[in-house]
């Protein structure tokens, strides 16, 4: 008894070291990022300016991790920010004196200018940064910038006709690799036209990219349409590197064989890729800022192969002011980073043509760099796990416009992703951390990417309707399932259970968009991963072998483009597919009729000219877009926000005095959701359906070690009243609910409510 209770002591005391030490450890890392965030988007030094931030994110975790108390946290902190922020510094408590700005100002200012950050949301380390006339910048000002013009992607294709081959599947393979030390990847893709401009089967590898320096062999399968117009295919390169393709083949299958289908010079042996549009080359390549060549010295098989190469189309300008408000000289961060340490960040330097007063010392920043840069890059390091952890926290911590209104404790978020991090063991373990960390935003645009996403689904779609999981849609027509039954179970458990695990995941700002996107990613899986559902008491098996697109857009439940009921009085537009081009067409028709179905179920094709033609007067509305202008971190003391929007002049044939009735639901998600603001705002047609996603404003992708990528909201955008949108989203005047019967019997219950409003 005695032993076992001396058993119980030593395990409590353990235990109390334990939680302690694990305590202390996310105290160390909470602090360095708080750290972080300030020098990476606040501090104008060149050093910032120029360091890598996601291998520093990795660096400084690690450094910090094991400081056992806070005046060795300090210490560390001050020594690996030294070579990148000069002039910060960090303080205990007990040890904080007042800032000094003598030390900001050199001997001689004549030569010198002012520089500091302004924001207006941000760009700087996004994916979108420098791209001219982006909605989002960040802005040394008065301090030499590059801006790199170049394009997303470096993209090599070829177009065949597929008459030949329609109705059949065909096969694209090839070999590739990439360059040893490339920042991006590599994709390979295949997509076939319809008519009509429809697309058919598309498959661009997101799931399988080209990521090794080692050749290897992509295959991409899928179906040529009956009415199939071109075989476009390629591949591309997205980022900085360089891409090796060779031996590409195309094959259709017939009479239970594979039959190659010839491509002029698929190997690269004797014709030159082109760039010009007007060139009869085979291939052709696009990209601003990438280079497409023949080479002689990487190849799988005979002389030659591709290579596609990032080059850059870098622009060099001086950093101009974004808006008025500004740091004074002298201004500095002084904010309590952890319990009892401050820190002290001078917002302001000065600076000559060739360095930022003062400078660091040049060898010991390139020592520093060099340590930094001998961090091991991939998702199974726990350093790299915490320091996207770390820059996630950062990007929504200082430029989230919605905080607001969305109810979250950031920070204790944060330090549950960091306790996540530790248990998370593989690739797809932080993925999913990454997932739950930013679902808590309920940003309707936050999705995480990466190569370890799945994104195969069985031949099936389902709903939840009448609180009940019901399939909508079947695929394979030799599945003992149907439209309309009953899923009582999947993998052996409750639906509600995988329902419930799937949107702790996901981020969303309205229900709608939550059961919406939860519809179809608790379908996702492995390729050729088995799902298991109960219907009626019987089991079945369904492989996952095709991806979402392949499944909504078979050719059975495909919509039509516009259709004409009761002798052309009645017009139904499908606005998610219908272009403008196609609406002039029909204008003479939409002119005659007594009223018009507008279906934004989905995105908008491009054609928001329709609104014009619903307007009696011009609606220049120019307040309902609001990008936030940022001096200050913590997205605190704002210096206002740009206010923009569209400009739409109400044009001929109107159509507006007519029954218009717009159908949506929770699918209608940012540019949907611009669209029916002025639909709504401007009173100019009954809404029919469900609430919309709630989540609009321009997309602001950054990108994370291991190949991960995070898109997100980052601006703040309101109705034409100005009242809140994001959380609520477009509400309809009339409420649509899907019944079980009518999915059943196949019947649109949104329109014909629609048809019920016009009669």
């Amino acid at each position: 008894m005695l032993y076992k209770c001396l058993l119980l002591i030593i395990s409590i005391i353990a235990f109390k070291v334990a939680h302690s030490q694990s305590e202390q450890t996310i105290k160390n890392i909470t602090t360095f990022s708080k750290a972080y965030g300030y020098v990476k988007y606040f501090h104008p030094s060149d050093e910032a300016n120029t360091l890598d931030w996601n291998m520093f994110s990795a660096y400084g975790v690690k450094a910090v991790e094991k400081c056992k108390n806070d005046k060795e946290l300090v210490k560390v902190l001050n020594k690996i920010f030294h070579e990148i922020a000069p002039t910060a510094k960090f303080v205990l408590k007990a040890d904080k004196t007042d800032f000094d700005a003598n030390i900001l100002i050199p001997d001689d200012t004549t030569d010198f200018k002012q520089i500091y950050w302004q924001h207006r949301g941000v760009s700087f380390n996004t994916n979108n940064a420098g791209m001219k006339d982006a909605a989002y910048q960040s802005v040394r000002v008065n301090r030499l910038k590059s801006i790199d013009k170049s394009s997303r992607i470096g993209n090599l294709f070829t177009i065949i006709n597929p008459t030949k081959y329609r109705g059949k599947k065909i096969k694209y393979v090839g070999w590739a690799s990439l360059e040893a030390n490339s920042e991006g990847h590599g994709q390979f893709w295949l997509r076939v036209d319809r008519s009509n401009k429809i697309c058919g089967f598309f498959d661009n590898h997101a799931d399988n990219p080209v990521k090794s320096h080692k050749w290897k062999k992509f295959e991409i399968i899928g179906d040529i349409a009956q009415d199939a117009q071109s075989l476009v295919f390629g591949y591309f390169l997205s980022g900085k590197g360089a891409l090796y393709v060779d031996n590409v083949k195309l094959y259709y299958y017939d009479n239970d064989e594979w039959i190659e289908i010839p491509i002029a010079n698929s190997d690269f042996e004797i014709e030159g890729v082109s760039t010009d549009r007007k060139s009869k080359s085979v291939w052709k390549g696009f990209g601003r800022g990438y280079s497409f060549t023949q080479q002689n010295v990487i190849k799988t098989s005979g002389d030659k192969a591709v290579k596609i190469e990032y080059v850059g189309f870098i622009e060099t300008t001086i950093g101009k002011q974004l808006f008025d408000c500004r740091p004074a000289f002298g201004e500095i961060i002084e904010n309590e980073i952890g319990e009892n340490i401050y820190c002290q960040i001078p917002l302001v330097l000065f600076a000559n043509k060739s360095n930022t007063y003062p400078q660091a010392n040049v060898a010991k920043y390139k020592k520093r760099i060099s340590k930094i840069n001998k961090i091991k890059n991939g998702p199974s390091s726990i350093y790299v796990r915490l320091g996207n952890v770390v820059n996630t926290y950062n990007i929504f911590e200082h430029f989230y416009p919605y905080f607001d209104v969305v109810n979250v404790d950031w920070h204790t978020e944060f330090r549950a992703a960091i306790a996540q991090s530790f248990v998370d063991k593989n690739a797809k373990d932080h993925l999913l951390t990454l997932q739950k960390f930013t679902a808590k935003l309920h940003d309707g645009h936050i999705n995480v990417r990466s190569r370890y996403n799945d994104s195969y689904i069985p031949p099936i779609l389902w709903e939840w309707v009448e609180n009940k999981l019901v399939i909508t849609y079947v695929k394979d027509k030799n599945l003992p399932i149907k439209r309309g039954d009953i899923v009582e179970k999947v993998d052996g458990k409750l639906p509600d259970l995988l329902f419930m695990k799937v949107k702790g995941r996901i981020s969303a700002a309205t229900d709608a968009w939550l059961n919406y996107k939860a519809s179809y990613i608790s379908l996702f899986g492995a390729k050729a991963s088995i799902m298991q559902i109960q219907i009626n008491s019987k089991q079945y098996e369904l492989s996952r072998d095709y991806t979402y697109q392949q499944v909504v857009n078979s050719d059975d439940i495909f919509p039509a483009k516009y259709k004409l009921y009761n002798d052309s009085s009645i017009v139904y537009l499908n606005l998610d597919i219908i272009e403008m081009d196609t609406i002039n067409y029909l204008m003479p028709v939409l002119q005659k009729s007594k009223a018009i179905i507008c279906d934004l179920r989905g995105y908008p094709n491009g054609n928001d000219d329709f609104i014009n033609h619903l307007l009696k007067e011009d609606a220049k509305d120019s307040l309902w877009l609001q990008i936030p202008e940022i001096i200050y971190p913590d997205y605190k003391n704002l210096c206002g926000f740009v206010k923009e929007g569209w400009m739409m002049e109400a044009k001929q044939p109107y159509l507006g005095g007519k029954r218009i009735v717009f159908i949506t639901d929770g699918q209608a998600i940012s540019y949907a959701e611009s669209y029916l603001g002025y639909i709504k705002g401007y009173n100019l047609a009954t809404i029919v359906g469900q609430p919309t996603a709630g989540t609009n404003g321009n997309v602001n992708p950054f990108s994370l070690m291991g190949g991960y990528t995070i898109s997100w909201t980052g601006m703040k955008v309101v109705k034409h009243d100005g009242s809140q949108h994001h959380g609520v989203g477009i509400l309809p005047d009339v409420q649509v609910e899907k019944t079980i019967k009518g999915v059943r019997e196949n019947r649109d219950e949104f329109l014909e409510k629609a048809f019920e409003l016009i009669d």
